[in-house]
C-alpha cells in the first residue's frame, strides 16, 4: 500500500503512468484498450453494482486491493473521491501525418488550469476532433484535468511533450491550416478562416494568450471573438468551444442535411 501511495503521489507529466478516478472512467479506460497496473477500491463501496460491474472485466493483469475507506481517501487525489482508483500505462499520440479537409485539432500553448484543459478536450470530442495538442502549461493527464475531460481524454488522441513550434510546422506539413485565436486580431472567428476544414486551432494560456512575435511566420491567420459586453476576453475553454463549432459547422450541418434526407 505504501508503495501505491508513494506511486501515485510522484505521478506527473514525465511520468510512464496515470491515475484515474471512478468506475466510469476506469471503464471507459478498459475501452480504449488501456494497460492497468493496479486498482484499489474503498471496502465500503467494494459490493457496488458499479464497482464490481468494472472489476468483473479486469482480468488477471492488474492488482485488485480492497483498503479501508480512510487509507482510500488517503489515496485519491480529490476531496471528495468516486469509489475506484486506476493506474494505467500513459496513453501516447503523435501529431497526425495527414490532416484531411473534414479535420479539426486544437492546439494548446500554455494552458496552465487543468479543468480548463479537461473541457477542451471534451469540446474536441465533442466535435469530433482528430486530436489536441499541448505543448506546454497544464498535463492533461492529471486526475483534474481528466475528471474536466468526463473520459473525453481516453478517446481523442492527446499529444504532449512537443515544443510549439515544432507541432505547429508539423501540422502544417501535415496539410493543416493555422488558426490562432487572440483579442487584438483584425479578423472576426466567423469570417472566414475556419471554414472549409482541414483548420488546426491554436488557443493560449489563460492570462496572457498567445505570444504573436513567438508565433510569427508559424499561424496563416489570426481571429477574435467579438463581444457585445464589457469583458476583455472569454475564458480559454468557452473560447475553443466557439472556435471548435465554428470550424465544424459546415460538416454538422452536412451530418443533419444527411440525417434529414435532403
Amino acid at each position: 500500500m505504501a508503495e501505491l501511495r508513494r506511486l501515485i503521489a510522484g505521478l506527473g507529466p514525465r511520468s510512464a503512468a496515470v491515475v484515474l478516478e471512478g468506475p466510469r472512467t476506469v471503464g471507459e479506460a478498459l475501452d480504449a484498450g488501456l494497460r492497468l497496473r493496479t486498482v484499489a477500491v474503498p471496502e465500503s463501496k467494494a459490493a457496488a453494482e458499479a464497482v464490481v460491474g468494472v472489476c468483473e472485466r479486469l482480468g488477471p493483469d492488474p492488482d485488485v486491493l480492497v483498503v479501508a475507506d480512510h487509507v482510500f481517501d488517503r489515496l485519491a487525489p480529490s476531496v471528495t473521491p468516486q469509489p475506484m482508483l486506476a493506474v494505467a500505462d500513459r496513453p501516447v499520440a503523435e501529431i497526425p501525418s495527414a490532416v484531411g479537409p473534414d479535420d479539426l485539432v486544437l492546439v494548446l500553448i500554455g494552458v496552465a488550469d487543468p479543468g480548463n484543459a479537461g473541457t477542451i478536450i471534451r469540446v474536441a470530442d465533442a466535435f469530433g476532433a482528430a486530436a489536441v495538442v499541448t505543448a506546454g502549461g497544464t498535463d492533461p493527464w492529471s486526475p483534474k484535468a481528466v475528471r474536466a475531460s468526463a473520459g473525453s481524454v481516453l478517446r481523442v488522441p492527446v499529444v504532449t511533450g512537443i515544443d510549439a513550434g515544432e507541432a505547429l510546422s508539423a501540422l502544417r506539413r501535415a496539410g493543416a491550416r493555422i488558426v490562432a485565436a487572440d483579442v487584438g486580431a483584425d479578423c472576426r472567428h466567423d469570417s472566414g478562416p475556419l471554414a472549409g476544414g482541414g483548420v488546426a486551432v491554436v488557443l493560449g494560456s489563460e492570462p496572457r494568450g498567445l505570444d504573436r512575435a513567438a508565433l510569427d511566420g508559424l499561424i496563416d491567420d489570426w481571429v477574435r471573438i467579438d463581444m457585445v459586453g464589457r469583458a476583455e476576453s472569454l475564458n480559454v475553454a468557452m473560447a475553443a468551444t466557439l472556435l471548435a463549432y465554428q470550424a465544424r459547422v459546415r460538416h454538422l450541418e452536412h451530418g443533419a442535411s444527411n440525417e434529414s434526407g435532403a
